[in-house]
């Protein structure tokens, strides 16, 4: 599993860089907002909540090919959909696979480049 896999985030973008580049940055902004939904929600138990907001995590990090996060996002959308009351363990798993996304030298390339894909 890999923390990012450009080659699956650049056939989600039809290959344009650009597109690749503004959905990176996107996830980038919106992963925080998303991941502080999910603590709160799993610090009170709001199964539903937390289901919603792992989907809406896996689905913003699969249009960004981070693949762990994905999977990590994937595991507990199900737990929470289960009511699983060890769910709580994957917020260090979440905090980590975004912090190995963001932190790869592929997503920092691509962050940086223009829309036209230009760096």
């Amino acid at each position: 599993m890999t923390d990012f896999d450009e080659e699956d985030a650049l056939e989600r973008t039809a290959g344009d860089r650009g597109i690749l580049a503004e959905v990176i940055r996107f996830t980038l902004e919106d992963v925080p907002e998303i991941l502080k939904g999910l603590d709160s929600s799993l610090n009170d138990k709001r199964w539903q909540d937390t289901a919603k907001l792992a989907h809406k995590l896996k689905g913003t990090a699969g249009a960004a090919g981070a693949s762990r996060l994905f999977l990590t996002a994937l595991d507990l959308e199900l737990a929470a959909r289960d009511e699983d009351t060890d769910s709580g363990r994957y917020k260090s798993s979440l905090s980590d696979a975004f912090d190995s996304f963001r932190s790869h030298p592929g997503v920092r390339r691509l962050s940086s480049l223009d829309a036209g894909g230009d760096a």
